[in-house]
């Protein structure tokens, strides 16, 4: 899960829903960072004053969105993935 990845989560562009299935795949457990993310990401906060507000370290925050891009870009991938494979997988089912 390394290398150069894209940008695919942004101020405010996430419903809780999504989020929360971001948070099921990864290692994030503390209550605190998953309010500031999520201030930041469903709520729109900005990432200094969503850090403030759960009282986490700046730094941390930063690391765990990180951490929540690079499994956003694997649902990404496998999204395409199967919009690519859909119709063989359909003609191999018999549908």
């Amino acid at each position: 899960l390394g290398g150069v990845s894209m940008q695919y989560l942004f101020k405010g562009s996430q419903s809780q829903e999504r989020l929360d299935w971001l948070f099921a795949m990864c290692k994030i457990k503390s209550a605190d960072i998953k309010a500031a993310a999520s201030d930041h990401l469903v709520k729109g906060m900005s990432k200094s004053h969503a850090a403030l507000l759960n009282n986490v370290p700046a730094p941390n925050l930063t690391r765990a969105l990180k951490t929540l891009n690079t499994y956003a870009e694997l649902v990404e991938k496998i999204k395409a993935h199967d919009a690519q494979h859909s119709q063989y997988y359909a003609l191999r089912a018999g549908l």
